[in-house]
């Protein structure tokens, strides 16, 4: 975002761990970039790295998603390639 701010003409990617992103502190970023109509693109790593089982909507969400037969069929291809 500081980028953005300064006109560098760079693009914003913000990685963000399962295990962070059930604190607030990722959210919290996720709002203000929200906020600030900040173009980002956002990464969710799943590298299974959270100390407890993810729990929660946004779990939920994700795992509806990744049951998807669009998901599957994205992977599958992204595979191919």
């Amino acid at each position: 975002m500081a980028a953005e701010r300064e006109n560098a003409g760079r693009k914003t990617v913000c990685v963000i761990g399962d295990g962070a992103i059930t604190a607030g502190m990722a959210f919290e970023a996720l709002n203000h970039a929200g906020a600030l109509h900040t173009d980002m693109l956002v990464i969710l790593n799943d590298n299974e790295m959270s100390i407890s089982e993810n729990v929660g909507a946004l779990n939920n969400h994700l795992a509806r998603i990744f049951s998807g037969s669009f998901y599957s069929t994205v992977r599958d291809g992204s595979k191919k390639f």
